[in-house]
């Protein structure tokens, strides 16, 4: 594969996370998490029940004085394990942008693309947070017209790496977010349940 057949490859994965991040996020705002019937396979953690649901968990949130169905891909005990480290002073200011380098693979693509979506959802809806989609460095068609950010941007941020080690990194306002494959979205919901005080 020439240099120029892999920009474009690279530059239509990033275009297609970002496709999947704004559609991902506009069909949970309009239609929300649909109800469905809870298994047999439950956990308790903190004073909230877990259900799982055609492999995701779920667990009733209040926000405001009203309740929401929230849904992660792992439940709190399997999140334990992931490290967290270094300070957090708090975003600065809107938006809040989802980072990513441009130069990942496309296998890590994919990981990506779960990531960002699960992770919009949860701050836009649960949150109150204004989300933006930004890009590490302008290397790819698909970040010619993206916001440009990195941790040293002095701006509110949450950058995916998808790669070792399974971590939360805080630093200012930067919270760096790693994990290899499916490991990613596990440092995700810890980020999370961290965020929803379920774990500590």
């Amino acid at each position: 594969m020439n240099e120029e057949s892999d920009t474009s490859n690279k530059g239509l994965f990033v275009l297609g996370i970002l496709v999947v991040l704004v559609l991902g996020v506009l069909a949970f705002i309009l239609f929300g998490f649909e109800e469905a019937t809870p298994s047999s396979n439950q956990v308790e953690y903190n004073y909230y029940t877990f259900d799982e649901v055609g492999g995701l968990w779920q667990t009733t949130l209040v926000n405001n004085d009203q309740s929401y169905l929230a849904v992660f891909r792992f439940n709190p005990t399997q999140v334990e394990d992931v490290y967290v480290t270094g300070n957090f002073s708090g975003f600065k200011s809107s938006p809040l942008y989802l980072t990513f380098d441009p130069d990942a693979s496309s296998d890590d693509f994919k990981y990506l693309a779960l990531g960002t979506t699960e992770l919009s959802i949860h701050l836009i809806r649960s949150m109150g947070f204004h989300v933006e989609a930004a890009c590490t460095k302008n290397e790819t068609d698909a970040c010619v017209d993206r916001p440009i950010v990195t941790c040293d941007s002095n701006q509110s941020v949450i950058y995916l790496v998808p790669k070792t080690p399974t971590q939360v990194t805080l630093k200012g306002s930067c919270v760096t977010v790693s994990g290899d494959k499916f490991e990613l979205l596990k440092s995700i919901d810890r980020l999370l349940f961290q965020w929803y005080k379920i774990v500590r």
